[in-house]
């Protein structure tokens, strides 16, 4: 095996090991199941059998011939794939570390699952980012956002709102949108609750989601948005960020944002 395959092949191993350990750290915060958690060990262990497999073949001097057009294609492609990769993410760390600006006429608490015990994770960091936000600019307005799925307790925009009059918000500074189901409803049906006067609005949520977020925020053309991080712990980031990625090209296909 050349110094050029050896060298090619460990990365394999590397990232087998990588997924696997980070899926044993995720898993310590998120039920397995949970928004496609299971796909990092099935990405492990395919790293990996592709690792042990190539060492195998080589050593037992069975190497297949491949065209090279094809191992071009390949590696074209995965080069590809991972600039895009790479180019989207760039804009979500970006987004993700912005802090917001003061002031702002009124904030959007974009709604998360519901427990049965209360808030996710998720929405609690939301809900905690919003409070702060609030008790800091004692001017601004805002709107609890989501709707009640059918395997939650309450409605999401009833929890937030719930949770902000626990943390001394008073209740005449909040809105309560509880019909949306998406990303695009949470902000087109509380963009709807705003009155006159309101031209600045900070979308709350998730510092890996804020990008894509505050993206289907700018493409309504209402208003000037910005975005309100709440901050997530790095196992969550790191997992929820890939997924974001999916996410942004879908919106994009959709129409419903613009890439920058």
């Amino acid at each position: 095996m050349s110094k050029k395959s050896r060298c090619f092949n460990t990365l394999f191993l590397i990232a087998g090991v990588l997924c696997l350990l980070f899926y044993l750290g995720q898993g310590i915060t998120v039920r397995f199941g949970q928004s496609l958690l299971w796909l990092w060990p099935l990405a492990g262990c395919a790293f990996l059998a592709r690792y042990f497999l190539w060492k195998r073949a080589w050593r037992q001097g069975k190497r297949a011939p491949v065209p090279r057009w094809l191992v071009i294609a390949v590696r074209v492609c995965v080069l590809c794939g991972l600039a895009a990769v790479a180019f989207v993410e760039s804009y979500i760390l970006s987004a993700a570390f912005r802090p917001a600006p003061d002031g702002l006429d009124a904030i959007v608490i974009l709604g998360a699952r519901v427990e049965e015990d209360g808030p996710s994770g998720s929405l609690s960091e939301r809900i905690w980012a919003a409070a702060d936000y609030l008790r800091r600019n004692p001017d601004t307005v805002a709107v609890a956002s989501g709707g009640q799925g059918s395997d939650e307790p309450m409605s999401e925009a009833a929890c937030i709102r719930d949770h902000l009059l626990a943390a001394g918000i008073d209740e005449s500074r909040i809105l309560l949108e509880d019909a949306s189901t998406s990303t695009f409803e949470n902000l087109s049906y509380s963009f709807a609750l705003l009155g006159d006067g309101v031209e600045t609005v900070g979308v709350v949520t998730n510092d890996f989601h804020v990008y894509r977020a505050v993206r289907v925020a700018e493409a309504m053309g209402v208003y000037e948005i910005s975005g309100v991080p709440a901050r997530s712990n790095i196992f969550g980031f790191v997992h929820y960020a890939l997924r974001e990625f999916f996410a942004v090209g879908a919106s994009l296909l959709r129409g419903t944002m613009a890439l920058a």
